[in-house]
């Protein structure tokens, strides 16, 4: 692989962090050139998207789905203030965020890798639905007013070429909006290889605030606004660390998000969850908040417009 930011196959070892299901070890390294973070070597993304128990791998994280939609919908609410238009969701897994987007005017359209990720968007949406890459949509040039990335960017085999898609496809006044984890971040340093978000090898690219708005340049993108707190991603982050490093290994929540509630209650670990959640996501919400003051929170989200 060569550096989607700056094409160099120059690296310099970063960490060594272990794919959280499976315990393979994977290499992260940086660009020599352009310090950009990525997982070397990562498999083929088809092979990486296949979740067993249900078609529909895009609402697989039962009693939490509720929670996660109320995330997407108030995302609805914080990013689109602006006239309804026409949207553009990439990697719109379940489309929760598109359904968000319809009850407040919008024409949406999405996209995702993975059929049984997107299961409940298609039945949803139908055709409005694009199963593969950004790429390869049937959509003309300034077809839309509002493209989203959200912790999508992180996880395609060249961002940059999305990126450019996504600019081609954009209409002059349009918006995209982009949500990464931050590899800068206060978390990732507590962390380390044991970081939920490194999250390898489904993030095959490690952003940091400078790496993400140089990607944005060089796509012809100018940076008009940018965000270091995430209520749905940072908190979560610290506590899972937490529970890591405690010795509660590193799948606690991602696991017991799968169960079913009476699974969870005959589960000894979801009691240890429980009383880890009880007493840690306070300090976690305030040290998070502290740490995208100093901004270094455990993701940043970055406001984009066309570069004139």
């Amino acid at each position: 692989m060569s550096c989607t930011l700056c094409d160099t196959g120059l690296t310099i070892p970063y960490v060594v962090a272990r794919d959280m299901y499976t315990g393979e070890a994977y290499h992260l390294v940086r660009c020599a050139q352009c310090g950009l973070i990525r997982t070397d070597q990562p498999p083929c993304l088809p092979t990486l998207y296949v979740y067993g128990g249900t078609a529909d791998a895009g609402a697989r994280f039962g009693p939490a789905q509720r929670l996660l939609q109320m995330f997407r919908h108030s995302r609805v609410r914080r990013f689109t203030r602006r006239r309804p238009g026409r949207a553009l969701d990439v990697g719109c897994g379940d489309g929760s965020f598109l359904m968000g987007l319809v009850q407040r005017g919008w024409d949406v359209y999405g996209t995702e890798l993975s059929p049984s990720i997107a299961a409940t968007a298609e039945q949803r949406f139908g055709d409005r639905i694009h199963i593969g890459e950004l790429e390869k949509t049937p959509h003309p040039e300034a077809s839309f007013d509002l493209i989203t990335f959200w912790h999508v960017l992180e996880h395609l085999d060249n961002p940059r070429k999305a990126l450019a898609e996504a600019r081609r496809l954009l209409r002059p006044d349009g918006t995209v909006l982009i949500a990464v984890p931050n590899i800068r971040s206060l978390q990732a340093y507590l962390f380390k290889q044991d970081w939920l978000h490194l999250d390898v090898p489904r993030h095959r690219w490690h952003f940091d605030p400078q790496t993400l708005a140089n990607l944005a340049e060089r796509c012809d993108f100018k940076v008009e606004q940018v965000r270091h707190f995430s209520a749905e991603y940072g908190p979560f982050g610290i506590v899972q660390g937490i529970a890591t490093k405690l010795g509660g290994g590193h799948v606690l929540f991602t696991r017991l998000l799968r169960c079913s509630p009476m699974d969870l209650i005959g589960d000894s670990s979801f009691w240890l969850h429980l009383l880890l959640v009880t007493f840690a996501i306070l300090p976690s919400v305030l040290l998070e908040a502290l740490a995208s003051m100093a901004k270094h929170g455990g993701a940043v989200v970055v406001v984009l417009k066309a570069r004139a």
